[in-house]
Order: structure tokens, then C-alpha cells, then sequence
């Protein structure tokens, strides 16, 4: 049942590999509140499929899996990282946010439970307000071995706080933005086995 009137995917249902089952419900529709200085800010926080599926990827499994705008094979080095995802927004008000056209990201450092090294971990995140809600969606997450963020790769894009965004997008009328990578509730939440060896 859904909790809020938004079109996002709010509950993403397992899959299954090798008679094993993989919850994803660390990226089921959650708040985050972030309190600042003259003003707290509440967000309703949804996640797409690119934080734990994409194709062509060392870590790739036989399971596609489908969000109601697109079909995309799990990469279980994705799906690993993205259990982290939580408690790394918990602290975005410490991090810096670069802008982008469509979005804005920021990368960190974390342990990459394939390789075992720290490497860059990049978030592209929209933010947007939909029906009077400050919305978050998380569009992607991965660990960025190329382009800005990657190592020796210069950011060039200017970064911006978390509570200036919060505050630019509170300002804004509803339902302004929604980025289309968002709109994914309809015929959601399924998954069946591709030919992937």
C-alpha cells in the first residue's frame, strides 16, 4: 500500500538468484529531516533502479529487473553499496553538492565490499517538490572509476548546500521539476531472469 500520493516506486520487491533472496527494502520511501540553523527541512526520499542495477558491469547477475520505465540486469557491486545509502544522506548536510543540468551529485569515499579498496562512491540525486512535498530521489549511486568525481578527475561544477537546494525547491510551486527518471510506480517493483550467463 502506497504511504504517499507521489509517483515514485515506494516498496521494491525482491529478487532472487540461485535460490537466494535479496531484500531491497533499505530503499523503500523513507523521511529525512535535516535541521538547520533558522529552519528544519523534511524530505520525502525514494530511490531508482541505477542505485542497484546497469548493464555491462563485472558484477553483473543473470536477473533483470523492471521499475515501470525500464528493464536494467542487477550489478550486485551496486546492490551492495546501495545497503550504505541511508546513513549516507543522514550526513548530506556535510557534504558539498555539485550541480549538474538534470541533478546534483556528491562523491565520497567508501569500501567497496568487491574489491576491497576505497574507492569514489558517486550519488546523483534530484531533488524537486511534488504535491506540497520537498521530494529526494536518489537516480543513481555507484562507484565512479570515470568522469568528475573519479579519482584524478576534477569536479568542475560549483557546489551548493544541502539547505540552499532546500531552500530554493520549498520555494518553488508544486509538482515543480519532477524529474520523468522519477515517475516510476506504474507496473513497478518486478523482476524475472534474462539469458545472462
Amino acid at each position: 500500500m502506497a504511504k504517499y500520493q507521489i509517483d515514485s516506486i515506494q516498496h521494491w520487491e525482491p529478487f532472487e538468484h540461485d535460490g537466494v533472496s535479496y531484500s531491497l527494502s533499505h530503499l523503500d520511501v523513507h523521511e529525512m529531516t535535516y535541521k538547520g540553523t533558522k529552519q528544519d527541512y523534511t524530505f520525502v526520499v525514494t530511490y531508482g533502479l541505477h542505485c542497484f542495477a546497469k548493464e555491462d558491469t563485472p558484477y553483473v547477475i543473470s536477473v533483470v529487473y523492471k521499475d515501470g520505465r525500464e528493464n536494467k540486469t542487477v550489478c550486485m557491486e551496486r546492490y551492495e553499496a546501495s545497503k550504505h545509502l541511508r546513513h549516507i544522506l543522514e550526513n548530506l548536510p556535510t557534504l558539498a553538492l555539485f550541480q549538474t543540468t538534470v541533478d546534483k551529485f556528491f562523491t565520497l569515499d567508501m569500501l567497496n565490499t568487491f574489491t576491497r579498496k576505497y574507492e569514489p562512491y558517486k550519488v546523483c540525486i534530484a531533488f524537486y517538490k511534488e504535491k506540497r512535498l520537498l521530494r529526494m530521489h536518489i537516480l543513481s549511486a555507484f562507484f565512479a572509476r570515470t568522469g568528475p568525481g573519479a579519482v584524478g578527475v576534477k569536479i568542475p561544477n560549483k557546489s551548493v548546500s544541502l539547505f540552499k537546494v532546500a531552500m530554493d525547491i520549498a520555494a518553488k510551486p508544486r509538482n515543480a521539476n519532477i524529474p520523468k527518471e522519477a515517475t516510476n510506480r506504474k507496473g513497478m517493483g518486478q523482476n524475472v531472469k534474462s539469458g545472462i550467463e
